[in-house]
């Protein structure tokens, strides 16, 4: 009974409160399609840069990457269909924020939701100082090794995003879609011409051959094969912001999933013939940084590796520019919760994006580069800290998501079939659960460091769902309407 009252009074707060509050529309607009949020979406996973600088490392860990991709697709596929199926149920935007609240409780919810701009907030960090090398390494193929810091290229990017993640989501779009569909061609070509040319011992279907994932690294080459499917899961932050959301969203969740599924599938293949197949593991070993770049200067020459090392620095543009509008938007739905402050839920009139949380998200990532630079840390290192704790943490919200699924479907009663609310549902959730273990009993392969500084690392994922947790019990032990808002309940 005590738990009605508290209830009743609550909603009666909230009401009051939501009926004396200004006439504030915080809603987002734009008008975007499917493939305008496909593009959006793949560009924050930088395909161009998993080719160049990650599939090599998972080479290292069996020839059965290729197999091992598609078999991952089919994973994400099932993570998908429960994931979907929320954004049809729960018609509000908040992502993983909101779709962890309605399955977890509020509590749950606003932590996961820290953990989101934790983990995004650390792949915008990692894209940031990855950028500032690349743009020294690319001045270096031409006029000899550059003399400018890293981070005067890092802070340079950052304006430029921080600029344009003040507009309409449009825009950015559109700058998206040239930047990533000049990075895929490019990727294209290399597959197209390995794979014809078959490298030095020709075509083989050993890469397919699903025996070959039969090895004692099988977990490793698995986590490392879903941590770069990281970005299809942003489809839903945009609800607003995309023409009929009930079937957009759900398409283009799709259709990333399959493109990057076949594509780094296929560029896995043509980057195991390059170095032929019974060297391929060997070589990604000894030195996986090397293996992408000496395929381009064995096969394509010099100015084919500074065409790439270019498209490398657009990639990372775009990655950048997409996790911004990602950060922003999810601070936009904790601000208009009210969990921070209600003055960056503001929409700009004209263009209808979040401005105002799109200035404080820059202002923040700007804070934290500069911090990273009075560290004197090497670039590399710091780049490899943040990347490790974004891939871990992408992971823990998978899996709460795909248990939010399972918790809201049984709780709600069957709203649609049994396969869509229970069996895909259950496969995403043991198989994305088996991931997080992997990665949690090998965490020192994700982040090259010294064991104290990869549990203080890690430490920041779990205590971040801690904080939120607290803050939301703190909300409702104070009778607080915010904690009633929590998982953008009411707009």
């Amino acid at each position: 009974m005590s738990s009605v009252l508290n209830q009743t009074r609550l909603t009666g707060e909230l009401s009051s409160e939501v009926m004396d509050a200004p006439k504030t529309d915080f809603k987002l607009k734009g008008n975007m399609g499917t493939l305008d949020l496909v593009f959006t979406v793949l560009a924050f996973t930088a395909p161009l840069g998993v080719v160049f600088g990650f599939l090599s490392f998972n080479i290292s860990y069996g020839i059965g990457v290729p197999i091992a991709f598609l078999g991952v697709t089919v994973l994400m596929m099932m993570f998908a269909v429960g994931f979907t199926n929320m954004t049809r149920q729960v018609p509000r935007p908040g992502a993983f924020y909101t779709y962890i609240a309605e399955g977890l409780g509020r509590p749950l919810g606003l932590g996961g939701s820290f953990l989101a701009l934790v983990t995004y907030g650390f792949n915008i960090v990692a894209a940031l100082v990855f950028a500032g090398v690349a743009v020294n390494n690319f001045i270096a193929s031409f006029a000899g090794e550059s003399t400018v810091a890293w981070w005067v290229w890092s802070l340079l990017m950052l304006s430029v995003v921080w600029g344009m993640s003040y507009f309409n989501v449009e825009f950015s779009a559109k700058v998206l879609t040239v930047l990533l569909f000049l990075e895929v061609v490019a990727i294209i070509i290399f597959d197209v011409v390995m794979i014809f040319n078959g490298g030095p011992e020709g075509q083989s279907i050993q890469p397919w051959n699903p025996l070959n994932l039969m090895t004692p690294t099988l977990g490793l080459l698995l986590l490392f094969s879903v941590g770069l499917f990281n970005g299809f899961e942003a489809t839903a932050i945009y609800r607003d912001e995309v023409r009929d959301p009930v079937n957009t969203i759900p398409r283009a969740t799709y259709l990333a999933i399959i493109f990057l599924g076949v594509f780094y599938a296929i560029s896995s293949y043509a980057l195991i013939l390059s170095a032929g197949v019974s060297n391929a593991v060997a070589s990604a070993q000894a030195n996986p940084a090397a293996m992408m770049p000496d395929a381009l200067l064995r096969y394509f020459g010099v100015f084919a590796n500074q065409v790439v090392a270019a498209l490398l620095l657009t990639s990372m543009f775009a990655s950048t520019l997409s996790l911004q509008n990602i950060l922003s938007r999810y601070t936009h739905s904790l601000s208009v919760d009210g969990i921070l402050p209600r003055a960056l839920a503001a929409v700009h009139p004209k263009h209808g994006s979040p401005y105002l949380s799109a200035l404080a998200v820059g202002g923040v990532i700007l804070l934290s580069i500069v911090v990273l630079i009075f560290t004197n840390t090497k670039a590399l290192a710091l780049y490899g800290a943040a990347v490790g704790i974004a891939f871990y943490g992408m992971l823990l919200l998978l899996f709460m998501t795909s248990v939010a699924v399972l918790a809201f479907f049984h709780r709600k009663g069957q709203r649609s079939s049994v396969w869509q609310t229970l069996v895909a549902p259950v496969i995403a959730a043991i198989g994305v659960g088996a991931v997080v273990a992997v990665a949690s009993t090998n965490i020192e392969l994700l982040i090259d460091a010294p064991r104290v500084v990869i549990w203080s690392l890690l430490s920041i994922t779990y205590i971040s769902v801690g904080l939120g947790v607290v803050v939301a019990l703190v909300l409702k032990k104070k009778g607080s309407p915010k904690y009633a808002r929590i998982g953008r309940k009411v707009d």
